[in-house]
């Protein structure tokens, strides 16, 4: 990308080892149910408890591990929003709250984009959304483990890239759709979106994982805020889910968010497991 404040790690596909796989429903556990409704904006997927594996031990072409080393990493049950928040989600905050956000949303927004992601907001604008809502951005390891399972794929669908399955610069649409727009970029824990549509904001700071050969690399010292995931308008192929992103807090580049919630605090609207529990909209 190349621009003042931003930071992109980019590496090639692998496949990683994992554990409890009992724990996620697979295509064949849920084919014999009936079929379950689509979530709605607003509403959460509960994350088991358990280990996962984080992270990666592959390198990209003369770049440091900054991804690695690949680690377990043991983690309380927490919520996590089914979608991106979306510009129906965020007008509804800045009219009923009065915030005045630092990012130019409205470069992205149009009449009728109400379901679409809502982007080019802030680190600041995303955790304003978040505790308004009664929710908080997801940590790191929060978004990896209900992006990647606990299988540790690649890519949501697994560990083969294909151009088709999200809103990627391969895809060819070149812009940001309507969430849920591509089925196939979901989750093992029927999370949407986590591959393509917009980059989203975490709760870290870009950090050092423990043991990492790249402990020194001068991009952990710049108080870059960690982003996930890729984007419309990014390479997705190279952008495996555990590609570390980093950007200054204020910057823009069409980034967006999903929220989450520690799982002693039930949300109003929240599924297990792909099955829902809950049926409220969040608007």
């Amino acid at each position: 990308m190349g621009r003042p404040g931003v930071f992109f790690l980019l590496l090639m596909v692998a496949c990683s080892r994992g554990a409890e796989p009992e724990t996620e429903p697979s295509a064949a556990e849920t084919s014999d149910q009936e079929p379950v409704a689509p979530p709605k904006p607003g509403e959460m997927i509960l994350i088991p408890a358990g280990e996962f594996i984080m992270g990666s031990n592959k390198k990209g072409e003369g770049r440091p591990a900054l991804e690695g080393p690949e680690h377990k990493v043991q983690l309380p049950a927490y919520y996590i929003d089914a979608y991106e928040v979306t510009f129906g989600e965020w007008i509804k905050f800045v009219n009923e709250s009065g915030y005045q956000p630092e990012g130019n949303w409205r470069q992205f927004y149009a009449i009728g984009k109400e379901y679409y992601p809502v982007a080019n907001v802030t680190w600041e604008d995303a955790k304003a959304y978040a505790k308004w809502a009664g929710k908080r951005l997801p940590t790191e390891a929060e978004w990896e483990k209900a992006a990647r399972g606990t299988q540790g794929f690649a890519y949501p669908w697994g560990n083969e890239w294909s151009p088709s399955k999200c809103n990627c610069y391969e895809y060819g649409f070149r812009d940001t759709m309507e969430i849920g727009k591509v089925a196939e970029d979901i989750s093992p824990y029927r999370v949407h979106d986590m591959m393509g549509n917009v980059q989203e904001w975490t709760a870290d700071l870009l950090k050092p994982y423990p043991g990492s050969p790249a402990a020194r690399d001068v991009n952990f010292s710049r108080n870059y805020v960690v982003v996930r995931g890729a984007s419309y308008a990014m390479k997705g192929g190279s952008m495996t889910l555990w590609v570390r992103s980093g950007y200054y807090p204020k910057s823009l580049f069409g980034l967006g968010f999903r929220c989450a919630k520690d799982a002693e605090s039930a949300p109003s609207a929240s599924r297990e497991g792909g099955k829902l529990s809950q049926d409220h909209s969040h608007f």
